[in-house]
């Protein structure tokens, strides 16, 4: 990789035409049978390609950051999906749209649809940073700093393709807030940034090591202020610490969560500041100013709905399309609606709901009357509706359990006549991995599979009392309550409103209230559900078949890594690395990081040769055994790096050493690359 990627002053762009080339050779690959489906799983993740639970087809994630969406992208949307896909676009709790079965064949067709109108699937999935999602009023709130739509923009821009991020252990979720209420949730995430301000300087606030999943987590804060210039700098440390410490083998424990349940929140944010001091001063991506903002109180909505009044004047109509689909006829409408009245985009929210900014006064009784002509709601607020997310469950995921949406619908419904349904969120998950983040909702419920008389019920786990917010960072995750039949929620849900309607003190919150009613009072709560038989205990809501049972397929969540991949990235990272130490004036640092880059090369060289190594294995012992097995050419170029070197370190000049550095990786790129095409001819 050529440094000019990371040490230029052109700002990198979301879409590369050389993304979909590499997509395509990929793909060759594997329909001609040259790579085994785990080498392509590894692959075509990074590009936003994702396996369904339907054979053949493909999941294709659109990578929104910030959810900022360029009103002609609706169009190009709608046609896509009329092209590629079946059913309707969803918008993810992290701010993406997901559409659904693409034929495997067609997937470099459709990857060209999007990127040819600026679309990117970059990096929507694997073990990447994924999208940088933002308050769902961000550009538009009173009370924000900054827009951190914005923000979230220029870090997915500074990030995307960087070799240090393309085979991290597991995926990592950055969150950016425009103010101290954290609409973002910065506690759920891997970093969480909140706009802040200190002695009249504008800046961000910093959370690290946060998650959701089986085993929630929230962050821990970090710095308590650190200036737009800097956030470069956070976002590597917390890679750095995330590639150097977390588990590459025990997938179901990767994430950067664990390394800080390791080594205690004390001894983790010592190796953070650590880290952050060391890289500090590095060049980085060129970053583009951000244009800061004095706030002003204003009432926020937890889930913010209806009309809000901007800090311009103008007005934001945030809309709800039931558990975030829309059709490609509701996408060309929003388009339509968008023309009619001047905007220039779109945002999506992690609530699943939709935001048009911008709308003058004098229209928004003609845009609420058209996004309710075609079933986007926009109630007058979040007090008077239903609140309801849900991922896709079985519908399209490999490792879904439960058919969430099928019951998300069937609460969005029940709820639309019940008082007490109003301003409560609801969160669904299919199954433990919380894309629906069931861990945040004020009731909570997670997919499972259970036996009743010897047959597979679809279940759930209820969650009571958690809130993503910084401000309520003690109270992040529900407090787990019982497992139910899945046929039982909608009775449960109900019981549990109307329980927290009747009992609740004033301004009291669930939380608060389920904590001092405690578990007995719970299941005091649910007592008229016991012994009942639920109709259709083994049909899942939503569905017609039989129950079978938790599905067999693997996820792609943690999706599989090469580990040449991972070396040969480390290796064009540590390139990059000595060329910035010596932009900084860093000699030291710039000698360790070309040793870095051989030592990886030298690795990859080792493996190929199923001489297999350790992270800890010192430089020496690399280089002994790599002398011990070397081709003549390897141990030119490696010889030749030794003794510029040598001459670098006399002399202080890099040049000449930097150049037989590259040589050298080039090398072992060369011939792990020949090898490998020679064995597939021989095949």
């Amino acid at each position: 990789m050529s440094t000019a990627a990371i040490i230029t002053d052109k700002i990198e762009p979301l879409v590369r035409l050389s993304d979909l080339d590499e997509y395509k050779r990929g793909l060759v690959r594997r329909l001609e049978g040259e790579w085994d489906e785990e080498t392509w799983t590894a692959f075509r993740v990074r590009f936003g390609v994702y396996g369904q639970k339907q054979p053949g087809v493909q999941m294709v994630r659109i990578k929104i950051p910030g959810g900022v969406v360029p009103l002609a992208w609706l169009g190009v949307l709608a046609h896509f999906n009329r092209q590629f896909c079946q059913g309707d676009v969803h918008i993810t709790t992290r701010q993406d749209i997901q559409t659904y079965f693409v034929p495997l064949e067609r997937t470099a067709e459709a990857l060209g649809f999007l990127y040819s109108n600026g679309l990117t699937t970059r990096e929507a999935c694997g073990n990447t940073f994924r999208n940088v999602t933002a308050c769902a009023l961000a550009g538009n709130c009173p009370r924000e700093h900054v827009d951190a739509g914005a923000v979230a923009e220029r870090v997915a821009r500074t990030w995307i393709r960087n070799p240090l991020v393309q085979h991290m252990p597991r995926k990592a979720k950055i969150s950016v807030s425009g103010c101290a209420t954290d609409c973002a949730a910065a506690p759920i995430h891997d970093i969480g940034l909140i706009a802040t301000e200190r002695e009249g300087q504008k800046g961000f606030k910093v959370l690290v090591g946060g998650g959701l999943g089986g085993q929630p987590r929230p962050a821990i804060p970090m710095l308590d202020f650190v200036t737009e210039d800097e956030l470069a700098t956070v976002v590597e440390a917390t890679a750095r610490l995330h590639q150097r410490y977390s588990d590459r083998i025990n997938r179901n424990a990767a994430r950067l969560k664990f390394v800080v349940k390791r080594f205690g929140e004390e001894k983790f944010r010592a190796l953070f500041l650590e880290e952050f001091e060391r890289l500090k001063g590095l060049p980085q991506r060129p970053w583009q100013p951000l244009d800061w903002r004095q706030p002003t109180e204003a009432a926020v909505e937890r889930t913010p709905m209806g009309v809000v009044k901007q800090h311009d004047g103008r007005f934001a109509v945030v809309a709800n399309p039931p558990l975030g689909n829309l059709s490609a006829a509701q996408l060309d409408e929003l388009l339509a609606i968008g023309y009619a009245i001047g905007l220039s985009e779109v945002r999506t929210t992690r609530d699943q709901n939709l935001v048009l900014p911008n709308v003058p006064a004098d229209c928004l009784a003609e845009v609420i009357r058209r996004l309710e002509a075609i079933n986007i709601l926009v109630p007058a607020s979040s007090a008077e509706t239903a609140d309801v997310v849900s991922c896709p469950g079985t519908t399209t995921c490999r490792i879904g359990i439960t058919n969430s949406p099928g019951f998300g619908r069937a609460v969005w419904e029940d709820a639309q006549n019940d008082p007490t349904a109003r301003a409560i969120s609801v969160r669904i998950s299919g199954c433990q991995n919380s894309c629906g983040q069931h861990h945040i909702g004020d009731f909570g419920f997670h997919g499972l599979a259970k036996k009743i008389d010897g047959q597979p019920a679809p279940h759930y786990q209820v969650h009571i009392g958690g809130d993503g917010r910084a401000g309520a960072q003690a109270e992040v995750v529900g407090i787990a309550g019982p497992i139910i039949p899945a046929r039982h929620g909608l009775a449960a849900l109900r019981l549990l409103r109307q329980g927290y309607a009747a009992g609740k003190l004033a301004g009291e919150s669930v939380r608060a209230w389920v904590e001092r009613i405690g578990k007995d009072g719970v299941v005091a709560l649910l007592s008229s559900l016991d012994g009942v038989e639920a109709e259709q205990t083994f049909t899942d809501w939503g569905d017609a078949d039989t129950f079978k049972g938790a599905p067999g397929l693997r996820g792609e969540c943690a999706a599989p890594f090469a580990s040449d991949d991972v070396l040969d990235d480390l290796a064009d990272d540590a390139l990059i690395r000595f060329d910035r130490h010596l932009v900084a004036g860093r000699w030291d640092g710039a000698l360790q990081s070309a040793e870095d880059a051989v030592v990886f090369a030298a690795r990859r060289l080792l493996h190929h040769a199923y001489q297999f190594t350790q992270d800890e294995d010192p430089a020496a012992a690399i280089f002994e055994r790599l002398r011990d097995m070397a081709s003549p050419a390897v141990l030119a170029a490696f010889d030749r790096v030794v003794g510029e070197r040598l001459v670098a370190l006399s002399c202080g000049r890099a040049e000449n050493y930097r150049e037989a550095v590259a040589t050298f990786l080039d090398t072992a790129s060369s011939i792990i690359h020949g090898a490998d095409a020679a064995r597939d001819a021989a095949e």
